[in-house]
């Protein structure tokens, strides 16, 4: 079964920023606390929290340790308010508009399942296919959601940021590894497509260029009905 009516802070963070003509980035949930719900952020000391990173590896345990049981708990526990804030700060009472713009997000949960089916990363090798979303970027650098806990995707390089400018924080890229960093926390990503992309400022996406046997066929060259115009002829006094 898939979710449906799904309200998701992350999606109506962004949107508050959109209206306030910020800088877009998905924003994690204590941040999204900090901004919104800052006296309970400060009386339940979800700053704790943050600072005490649960391991990916505790989730798995049984029982969950305290920390991690807490951390489970707290995550939940105050959305509903949070969601009411939320929506009171973008005129949406209902919160019809978060919905509809989370429902392309719902699918985040599918993403690269076929790649990770354990926390292992050895297999990440060169030219490895990955599906990558958009978490934030700057002037020089982006970095992407890849649905593992402890593997980030990042694009450093400036010939292969440009490949990703058609991008909005939300949106999925197919992509391939180009490395992975010395602290394997990072993935260094290329788009699918590397070398052969150009921007279309018209449909604001990137496109595919053809392969050039194709634009010979389409466009074959021809003659100039030029040619030969003005070349000096033997016997004749001057130019044609």
């Amino acid at each position: 079964a898939s979710l449906a009516a799904v309200f998701d802070t992350q999606v109506a963070h962004t949107l508050w920023l959109e209206r306030r003509g910020l800088e877009l980035y998905q924003a994690s949930l204590p941040e999204v606390m900090r901004t919104f719900m800052l006296s309970t952020y400060r009386s339940h000391n979800w700053a704790e929290l943050e600072r005490r990173k649960v391991q990916p590896s505790h989730w798995r345990d049984r029982p969950l340790p305290p920390q991690a049981l807490r951390y489970a708990i707290e995550g939940v526990a105050h959305l509903l308010p949070l969601q009411r804030r939320l929506c009171r700060e973008l005129g949406d009472v209902g919160g019809d508009l978060v919905v509809q713009r989370s429902a392309k997000y719902v699918q985040y949960a599918h993403l690269n399942s076929a790649e990770f089916t354990s926390p292992d990363i050895a297999h990440l090798r060169p030219g490895a296919p990955l599906s990558a979303m958009l978490a934030s970027r700057r002037p020089d650098s982006a970095f992407f959601k890849l649905n593992h806990s402890s593997l980030t995707g990042a694009v450093l390089d400036r010939q292969d940021l440009s490949e990703f400018q058609d991008l909005q924080p939300g949106d999925v890229a197919t992509c391939r590894v180009k490395s992975l960093s010395d602290c394997q926390q990072f993935v260094h990503l290329q788009r699918e497509g590397h070398g052969e992309l150009v921007f279309d400022y018209r449909r604001r996406e990137m496109r595919r260029l053809p392969p050039l046997d194709e634009v010979n066929r389409l466009h074959p060259s021809r003659p100039s009905t030029m040619y030969g115009f003005g070349v000096s002829r033997p016997g004749r006094g001057g130019f044609e």
